[in-house]
């Protein structure tokens, strides 16, 4: 699987699927058998920029997706996929008269006060967990086409769930951590207490092989694939959102009014340190992200009310959740990735649109690339566009690709203006 630094939602062999590239040439690797490389059209892609110079790599193409993503996130107010939050630091809402201090932490409908995320479309509060289910899981290679090369990557473990989308297949020695996560599965069920998954075997390339140096020898590191350039070990975690984990941490000033704590050199308070306190957190709107935290305990799976660490409501509190957009063939159960189609298009659109060095391909691909890539405010001697002032004004960009993503966005979020014209 190709991976980068950048963590993102779009894998980026999704993304190669949407710009239709190579899947085994946009992973640096080439066969004999299947996927010659046709000297005509390079089409490899590599790890790093330094490793051709003249092509955008695989951790700028992961940068550029990011950025879409954040960006669409952003304005959207909510992640087109879902993806954990932490540390999403807010203000407690005060009394309105500021020589006073409120208590209680309610409302004036007398409910507990509730704060507004910086994202919506909450799924559940809480933080990312994982746990190993086992470290050592042997990939079987084989060739189910007939075609000589062994294609199918299968991994099969032992498993107390019955939810294979908490299943996640990762490269050894890594713990687990998302950017090295090899996805997306070709198949994934559950049958018996194990799990069974099955992937392209340039989905299992030895990231190692992605590392090395151009040379004399070979100016253009290739690998492969019909050498032993795989990994012989993966590690397989189930990976969940933990409603148990603090999902609210509050925090409150050093109270000025304390003896000794208004004067230079006074005792009595702890200088220039906040109070904290962990807590818990519900949803009061999924949407709008709106959550009401509160102080509590965790145990035996559940949590119970605490009394405020300081007989006033906090000042501010940090958040922990589970958020964003789930596709609607997640939602019926029949996929594990909840990042639509649609909106993969769109990230993957956005992001070529952005990309600082070609991507090495020609014919369909290079066609579409090319198209993304047309900055439409610019005017040559050769073309020109008319684009609408609204769409010029909007704030992705002005190439074709960010055009498309915007005038997307536009049909959700129709009460959001793009910028005003002149009369």
């Amino acid at each position: 699987m190709t991976r980068a630094s950048t963590p993102t939602l779009l894998s980026l062999d999704r993304f190669a699927s949407v710009i239709g590239l190579n899947p085994a040439h946009f992973s640096q690797g080439t066969s004999d058998i299947v996927f010659p490389l046709e000297n005509t059209c390079a089409d490899l892609q590599f790890q790093h920029d330094w490793q051709h110079t003249g092509a955008v790599s695989r951790e700028s193409i992961a940068r550029e997706v990011a950025k879409a993503e954040s960006d669409l996130a952003n304005y959207l107010g909510w992640p087109v996929a879902p993806m954990w939050i932490a540390q999403d630091m807010k203000m407690v809402d005060r009394f309105h008269r500021p020589e006073y201090w409120s208590a209680g932490n309610y409302n004036n409908r007398y409910a507990h006060k509730s704060v507004k995320a910086k994202y919506g479309k909450i799924i559940e509060p809480g933080q990312r967990a994982t746990t190993l289910l086992d470290g050592r899981v042997v990939p079987v290679y084989s060739d189910v086409d007939g075609d000589g090369f062994d294609e199918t990557v299968t991994v099969t473990c032992a498993v107390t769930t019955t939810y294979e989308c908490e299943i996640k297949v990762y490269f050894d020695g890594h713990a687990g951590t998302p950017e090295w996560e090899i996805r997306p599965a070709r198949t994934a069920a559950i049958a018996a207490g194990v799990f069974t998954a099955t992937f392209y075997a340039w989905q299992f390339i030895d990231p190692d092989n992605w590392e090395a140096f151009p040379t004399a020898a070979a100016p253009i590191p290739t690998v492969d694939l019909d050498e032993a350039v795989y990994v012989n070990e993966v590690e397989i975690y189930r990976e969940y959102n933990d409603p148990t984990a603090t999902s609210a941490v509050f925090y409150w000033e050093p109270d000025s009014t304390v003896a000794g704590c208004d004067f230079c050199g006074g005792t009595g308070c702890t200088h220039c340190a906040l109070t904290t306190q962990d807590g818990c957190a519900h949803i009061r709107d999924a949407m709008l992200g709106i959550l009401v935290p509160r102080p509590g305990t965790c145990a035996d799976g559940a949590w119970t009310s605490d009394d405020w660490a300081v007989c006033r409501d906090p000042d501010l509190v940090k958040l922990y959740y589970y958020c964003g957009n789930l596709s609607d063939l997640n939602l019926a159960g029949r996929r594990c990735d909840g990042l639509s189609d649609d909106w993969a298009r769109i990230i993957a659109w956005m992001a070529t649109a952005r990309l600082p060095r070609p991507i090495c391909t020609c014919g369909s691909p290079g066609g579409l690339v090319e198209w993304l890539q047309t900055d439409l405010a610019m005017t040559t001697r050769e073309s020109s566009y008319t684009v609408l002032w609204d769409e010029l004004s909007n704030p992705f960009g002005t190439r074709r690709g960010e055009m498309e993503a915007w005038r997307y966005v536009r049909d959700i979020v129709r009460d959001k203006q793009a910028g005003a014209g002149a009369v």
